[in-house]
């Protein structure tokens, strides 16, 4: 897939009155500490939600190496396990799991060896993969609702440091209706307003912005997180529904 292939917006157009979102990431699949049980219900709701989308936002592999703060040899299971196991985890969904981005785990294996394992998984499972980042439209019925991702850089230990991190996407990617971050492990969400003239009758508006830190599946207990004296959170993902009736974005964790 081609770089230009890779920066095209992802399009889903539903004809329904709502529709949902939910991004997964930091999974880091291959670590001890995989909270399994978590990880499944949040694909069995997808499973059981006709208009559920998933989007993966990057670390789904844990990818420890000799030179990573995580040891190989501290790993449940090995990284071409962790790849067929996550090929099962997402087997009943898969046909709705619109597009996947990197994370810094997975770069840990393109620097030390030049080999994209998210971009190989991805390819196996026929999952668009998105490299860096991804724009992302959603068409509900008569509303559209744009989203911008990235796996999000940088540490910040408070939830404001954090969800600054993703605020600072916008001067990346303008006009999004809510920015996706991951990276640091939280579930957080942010709002804001920003104003713009409306051409069509020369009138100033206000638009709502959602910035959405979107979790982890990695306890903390035993964690490098722990090891590293970084603060405990709180595992799982956010939930976007959509309204199809009026402009509405909602979020609950």
């Amino acid at each position: 897939m081609s770089n230009y292939e890779e920066a095209t917006p992802i399009h889903i157009t539903i004809s329904t009155d709502k529709a949902y979102l939910i991004p997964l990431g930091d999974i880091h699949l291959g670590a001890e500490q995989v909270n399994y049980d978590k990880l499944k219900g949040y694909i069995d709701w997808v499973k059981s939600n006709k208009y559920a989308y998933i989007f993966l936002m990057g670390d789904i592999f844990d990818v420890a190496t000799r030179d990573s703060p995580t040891s190989p040899f501290e790993q449940k299971i090995n990284i071409n396990e962790a790849m067929e196991e996550m090929t099962e985890i997402i087997k009943p969904v898969r046909k709705r799991v619109i597009g996947c981005i990197e994370g810094n785990h997975e770069r840990r294996l393109k620097k030390y060896a030049g080999l994209d394992v998210l971009r190989v998984w991805c390819e196996s499972n026929h999952i668009r993969y998105c490299g860096h980042s991804a724009a992302i439209l959603f068409s509900v019925k008569n509303v559209d609702y744009t989203f911008f991702a990235h796996h999000s850089t940088g540490g910040g230990q408070t939830i404001g440091g954090k969800l600054n991190r993703i605020a600072k996407l916008m001067s990346v990617f303008a006009d999004a209706d809510c920015y996706l971050g991951g990276h640091n492990h939280s579930k957080a969400l942010g709002e804001d307003a920003i104003a713009y003239l409306d051409k069509r009758d020369m009138k100033i508006r206000y638009r709502r912005i959602l910035y959405v830190d979107c979790g982890s599946f990695l306890e903390y207990p035993s964690s490098y997180a722990e090891a590293a004296a970084l603060p405990p959170s709180h595992t799982g993902a956010p939930r976007i529904r959509m309204s199809g009736i009026k402009k509405d974005l909602h979020v609950s964790f």
